[in-house]
């Protein structure tokens, strides 16, 4: 369970960090609100405790990561289905 959290999350991470480098050059107002909202999701994500599992409200901060990245997709206009692949060694989007 803790790998799935930990690719997951390392996912989110990779992603809203290529984003953040591809929409740096644009300063339209419409990509500043796509970069704030990705500043928030790695800033979520920096400050999860993803090396506690005794952590109280990890599965509490975990949805709220995966509500921000879905909301970031959704910005982007990218679908947001996250699944590991337990037949292959492969992640999707």
């Amino acid at each position: 369970h803790d790998i799935l959290i930990n690719s997951q999350i390392g996912c989110y991470l990779g992603f809203a960090l290529t984003w953040q480098c591809l929409l740096q050059k644009c300063t339209d107002e419409k990509n500043g609100k796509k970069i704030r909202a990705l500043d928030s999701l790695i800033g979520m994500i920096q400050k999860f405790p993803y090396e506690d599992p005794t952590y109280d409200k990890l599965q509490e901060d975990l949805e709220k990561i995966r509500g921000k990245f879905k909301q970031v997709c959704s910005m982007l206009n990218i679908q947001s289905d996250f699944r590991i692949s337990t037949e292959r060694s492969s992640l999707t989007f």
